[in-house]
């Protein structure tokens, strides 16, 4: 059965599906036996519930979903102020039945769907996001942050075939961390590029992503390199989370066994380049998954450190919830091993409104105005799906 076929059957059958990047094309997951929607009463049972010593296990032995932001937050024990809220669900985990390989050209029959509004409205402005900006940059002086990230979102009411986006997606700007789950009441289109943990057995790895640069004609890999190194901004950016999420590894580790296998290398997508490193450790004896989780999310590169003061700084600040983004999506294998991205990158369609949300990082060096800017490079790819 080709591709086409089974992206047009699963689209027309009206059943919950996700489908999940792999190194050789995708994954389909669908035929849910089990739907767990998480909340901070039931998240602790259910990350303890899964690990087991099973060492033959089934492909479909698995939960795959997502954490929201808040919930990843309250997991490690800092609440928050009264936000606007759109009651998303804070998490929600599927138990598949069916997985089906997929290579990696995506592509079915649309249906033809007329957009309410394909204008989006940013929820922050270029004055009020310098306010906040220049708020955050007296906490960088005032020694309560060294670097921290500035949220906004881009919304529109539309009704969407999120398959259509995803396909198109994959073809435009194809990213490692991809995924599509679509629900029947909402959907999550991600071209996400940021492997927050892979654990194999004892292996553990986490690729830390801090640093973009606009593309243009004249730009390639190695002119972006050299950009990137000479840039005192970017590489103290850089820096700061590799030091973080080194030290985010090293409390589950095995001492002395975190490394950088990678530092600072570039990566190349549709808009722009980022600036990536690799960090590899060997998981001590007694980690178990939520020990994994809670050390490791939210990842620290779409979010500032120190990490608790800085998301502290950040939830007193943001008036409305960030639900999925700067969250994270993968899976939880019935032997312990796993896999999650953080979820950036991405279009979350509830009750008919498409939201996109992107961040910007805030250290001593940096501009108001490029920050600002940033972000719209980093929505653009998603923005331009809705033309």
């Amino acid at each position: 059965m080709n591709t086409f076929k089974i992206l047009n059957d699963i689209n027309s059958s009206g059943k919950p599906y996700v489908i999940y990047k792999t190194t050789k094309g995708f994954d389909l997951f669908t035929d849910f036996s089990k739907k767990v929607i998480l909340s901070d009463k039931n998240i602790i049972n259910f990350l303890k519930s899964i690990h087991s010593n099973k060492k033959k296990i089934k492909k479909t032995d698995l939960f795959i979903g997502f954490f929201g932001y808040e919930l990843l937050n309250q997991l490690i024990g800092i609440n928050f102020p009264r936000q606007k809220t759109n009651h998303f669900p804070k998490g929600i985990f599927y138990k598949p039945e069916t997985l089906i390989s997929l290579n990696e050209n995506l592509s079915f029959k649309a249906p033809l769907i007329e957009n309410k509004n394909k204008k989006f409205k940013i929820n922050i402005n270029r004055k009020n996001y310098t306010k906040i900006f220049n708020k955050f940059k007296k906490k960088i002086r005032q020694g309560e942050t060294y670097q921290i990230k500035i949220c906004t979102k881009y919304k529109n009411k539309s009704k969407i075939d999120p398959l259509d986006f995803f396909c198109r997606l994959s073809k435009s700007n194809l990213a490692p961390e991809a995924f599509l789950i679509k629900d029947k009441n909402y959907s999550v289109i991600s071209c996400s590029p940021e492997t927050l943990i892979e654990k194999k057995g004892r292996s553990i790895f986490t690729k830390p992503i801090a640093g973009t640069l606009k593309k243009n004609n004249k730009l390639n890999k190695n002119k972006a390199l050299q950009y990137f190194r000479k840039n005192i901004k970017e590489t103290k950016e850089h820096n700061m989370i590799v030091d973080m999420e080194r030290s985010d590894l090293s409390r589950i580790c095995v001492p002395g066994s975190v490394k950088i296998k990678k530092e600072k290398t570039v990566e190349e997508y549709k808009d722009l380049f980022h600036y990536v490193s690799l960090i590899k450790g060997k998981l001590n004896e007694k980690a178990k998954t939520i020990d994994i989780v809670k050390s490791m999310m939210p990842g620290g590169s779409v979010i500032g450190c120190p990490k608790i003061s800085t998301l502290n700084l950040l939830n007193k600040q943001e008036k409305e919830n960030r639900n999925i983004y700067t969250g994270s999506f993968g899976y939880i294998k019935f032997n312990g091993d796993m896999r999650f991205n953080i979820i950036i990158r991405s279009i979350l369609n509830f009750k008919n409104t498409s939201e996109i949300s992107v961040a910007s990082g805030v250290v001593i060096d940096s501009n108001a105005n490029h920050e600002f800017n940033e972000n719209f490079i980093k929505a653009k790819a998603l923005i331009d799906l809705f033309k």
